[in-house]
């Protein structure tokens, strides 16, 4: 019993230590200040966590695709680094939902600034047709 104690007090004792150390990181690893958005991507109707492509064009050049990021399938969460003071198109998309742009601006900062920004997405719904096992000759 001793053993299975400290076992999980030492496991505790590094995830406390890793969350300190990588709350740290996140505000030295850039040379110059980013916004760094994360949220949770879910579906409007069922509130389950969702995964999409998490697209981010900035306004005014939608052409060009600034970042990309998969939101995670179990969690729904995803992670961007965008520049502060700018306005994007955030366009998710994926095979189970309807496509979805959202506008943001992140705020104009002076160091690296967390923000989060969770969406809700609504789930295409599938064909009975496409349901149906095919049939074999």
């Amino acid at each position: 019993m001793v053993t299975t104690s400290l076992k999980k007090a030492s496991a505790r004792a590094i995830l406390a230590m890793f969350v300190i150390i990588s709350a740290n990181l996140r505000a030295q690893t850039f040379s110059h200040a980013v916004v760094i958005m994360t949220g949770t991507v879910r579906s409007d109707e069922t509130a389950r966590p969702t995964s999409v492509q998490v697209s981010i064009r900035e306004v005014g050049d939608t052409a060009r695709e600034i970042t990309r990021s998969t939101s995670n399938r179990a969690t729904g969460k995803y992670l961007v680094i965008l520049q502060p003071a700018k306005e994007y198109w955030v366009h998710l998309e994926g095979d189970s939902i309807l496509t979805k742009d959202v506008l943001i601006s992140t705020p104009p900062v002076t160091q690296t600034q967390e923000l989060n920004r969770d969406f809700t997405v609504v789930l295409r719904e599938i064909d009975d047709a496409a349901k149906l096992p095919p049939v074999q000759n």
